[in-house]
């Protein structure tokens, strides 16, 4: 038995050790593993140990204390639960025994829940549903989730999409008041606005698209003079008929952009707007943003002049017409179409060839359609190749996009994409890597963007056996809205906006008003940030919620493939653990695990390449590879070498 004074040498010792034990507070990082990290706002970084992660959920606000962990290392022990932020999720419904859980469509939430008998809402085996985290596993490691919603069946028609919807919360319906709004613009007289507009429906402008749009944004004219070429971009003119704060107006902002699911599209404005009365279609006088621009023979964009304008397309074209003439079969357009079409071509090879020279092309890519049967599941996936029809309205629409962004910046009004070129922590291995590569007599710099795109030219012209432009672009940041007017290193432009999709992106819209305001040269406020944030986080959740659809329908499609078919792929990208490879006839993207390759194998995080002594694997490599495991409503696929 210890005495008093043993007692308190003991209590004593105790807390000098608890004094010593560094304490810190930060926010949980939870992996696709396990174990996770967490995060103090000073920028330090402590690894969570499995045991402790059990504790935790993605996102959690700690307090923590440092223990070492042998070998020199340290962990983070949980202390307090200061917040949480992971309430709602959406999962699978899993019965196994006596046990009912949901298995979580998560990246990091990657545990079973359990649902006690009082929250299961008679859900059943299999079930899609929207569940809330109803008992935090901190302190005794131990989760529990009551079900909200049940969002439907496996097996039922379009459950994919179905669930997609509900889990990035995109709404299909337009309230009654967006609907009474709708109303009175498509009964209206709208002749008025004509009055103050240039009359261009002489002009025989023509849309390009694919043959089933019908949300019709863009339409071009060219005519050919002796020093090059007048090349007109109509734009349609939703911001002529949307007033700011409207119902419209409203539900377009928090739309922030149209969605594009395999079967379905989900519209940012009504169809009523966006697929007839705004809509440039054809033998239709439609109000239009008319951009004339004066480029010369060698692609420079010489002059610029904005119009309200009236137009009318003279033909609906779709991409397979127009390559089909430029290839040389003047049947399937037109004859009084064929000079304007030609002129069409020679412009946008100029501003090519011009952006060849002074900025960045980028790779022609296929598309892959997937058709659908009527319960919403892939028949087959059509490889489309990029033609000359595509890469003539690209260029078209670059050149309207960053000639308007240059005469919003001339103006100091507007707001712009912002591309920053290669992420901080990247430039030093970049730089080394393009010195050794080109070779250079010294690290270049990539500051600027000048010399960012010279480089990169470079990089195209070089005999390395890397693919340095493959690799530099995995190494990039994100592009962002911003009010201040910074190059786009991406594109290799000065100043970069958009402009030719108002009625699929509100920020298009929003971009419509303020060339509107400053042609009538009326007052105009800065754009919120908040706003801007709003628009970027509106469309992220578009476009992972269409690539989510996506992928979960071509992997079911694989599934129903030859077990043990051998298919081209390419090497898309690459990591320490795994190679990212697309398969060539379908677009399908999955991973190589190089973990359980042998530790022979070593990953060189300058080039992004896997070596060992007898063989390596670099982007852009065409290799041959199996099936090895499909998880499709996981959208995850694993293959194996052939």
């Amino acid at each position: 038995m210890l005495d008093k004074n043993a007692l308190a040498q003991l209590k004593t010792l105790k807390k000098e050790i608890h004094d010593s034990t560094p304490r810190f507070s930060g926010r949980v990082r939870a992996t696709g593993g396990r174990f996770g990290f967490v995060n103090t706002d000073d920028g330090k970084q402590f690894f969570i140990a499995p045991d402790e992660m059990e504790k935790l959920l993605p996102g959690d606000e700690i307090d923590f204390r440092v223990e070492p962990a042998g070998e020199g290392k340290e962990q983070a022990i949980v202390e307090k639960l200061i917040s949480s932020e992971t309430g709602e999720f959406f999962g699978q419904y899993i019965i196994r025994g006596k046990g009912h859980f949901i298995e979580p469509d998560h990246p990091t939430l990657n545990r079973w829940i359990f649902v006690p008998p009082a929250a299961r809402k008679k859900a059943q085996e299999g079930d899609f549903v929207r569940a809330h985290i109803s008992k935090h596993p901190f302190p005794e490691g131990k989760v529990q989730a009551t079900i909200d919603d049940i969002i439907g069946r496996a097996g039922d028609d379009h459950i994919e999409n179905t669930f997609i919807k509900a889990k990035w919360h995109i709404a299909e319906e337009f309230s009654e008041a967006v609907k009474a709004e709708v109303a009175a613009l498509t009964t209206a007289d709208h002749s008025a606005l004509n009055a103050d507009r240039t009359d261009l429906t002489h002009l025989p402008f023509v849309t390009i698209d694919s043959a089933n749009t019908r949300d019709i944004d863009d339409a071009l004219y060219a005519e050919a003079l002796s020093e090059g070429w007048t090349l007109w971009v109509a734009i349609a003119d939703p911001a002529a008929l949307i007033t700011g704060g409207s119902e419209l107006d409203k539900v377009a902002q928090q739309r922030t952009t149209s969605v594009y699911l395999p079967d379905q599209v989900i519209p940012m404005l009504p169809p009523e707007l966006s697929e007839q009365l705004c809509s440039l279609q054809e033998g239709e006088n439609r109000l239009a943003m008319v951009v004339e621009l004066k480029v010369l023979e060698d692609g420079t964009i010489d002059q610029i002049h904005i119009h309200n304008g009236l137009i009318r397309s003279h033909a609906k074209l779709n991409y397979p017409q127009m390559a089909a003439f430029l290839d040389g079969d003047d049947t399937v357009i037109p004859a009084e179409l064929h000079g304007p079409a030609v002129h069409l071509d020679s412009c946008a090879k100029a501003l090519a060839a011009w952006r060849s020279s002074h900025c960045l092309l980028m790779d022609d890519r296929p598309d892959y359609k997937l058709i659908t049967d009527e319960k919403g599941q892939v028949k087959e996936i059509v490889r489309i190749e990029r033609n000359q029809a595509h890469r003539l309205v690209e260029e078209c629409m670059l050149a309207c996009n960053r000639s308007i962004a240059r005469w919003l910046a001339e103006k100091g009004a507007g707001f712009f994409i912002e591309h920053a070129g290669v992420r901080t922590e990247r430039k030093g291995e970049v730089a080394a890597l393009l010195k050794e590569q080109l070779p250079l007599e010294q690290k270049p710099s990539l500051e600027t963007l000048q010399d960012y795109v010279s480089l990169m030219q470079q990089a195209d012209r070089s005999e390395s056996e890397l693919p340095l432009r493959m690799i530099v672009s995995r190494q990039l940041e994100r592009s962002n809205l911003s009010n201040e007017a910074k190059p786009h290193f991406g594109l290799g432009f000065d100043h970069y906006t958009t402009f030719t999709s108002p009625l699929r992106k509100y920020n298009d819209l929003l971009i419509h008003r303020i060339v509107r305001s400053l042609l009538q040269q009326e007052s105009l406020e800065l754009t919120a940030d908040e706003l801007l944030s709003a628009i970027q986080s509106g469309q992220t959740t578009a476009r992972m919620a269409a690539q989510q659809s996506e992928n979960w329908l071509k992997l079911q499609w694989l599934t129903q493939q030859e077990k043990d078919a051998i298919y081209d792929a390419v090497i898309v990208h690459m990591n320490s653990g795994a190679i990212t490879v697309r398969l060539e006839s379908c677009g399908i993207e999955g991973s190589i695990d190089r973990r359980k390759a042998g530790k022979d194998w070593t990953f060189d995080t300058k080039t992004l390449s896997h070596r060992s002594e007898n063989a390596s694997f670099i982007l852009g490599q065409a290799i041959k590879v199996k099936v090895n495991d499909i998880q499709p409503q996981a959208r995850q696929a694993q293959f194996i070498l052939a």
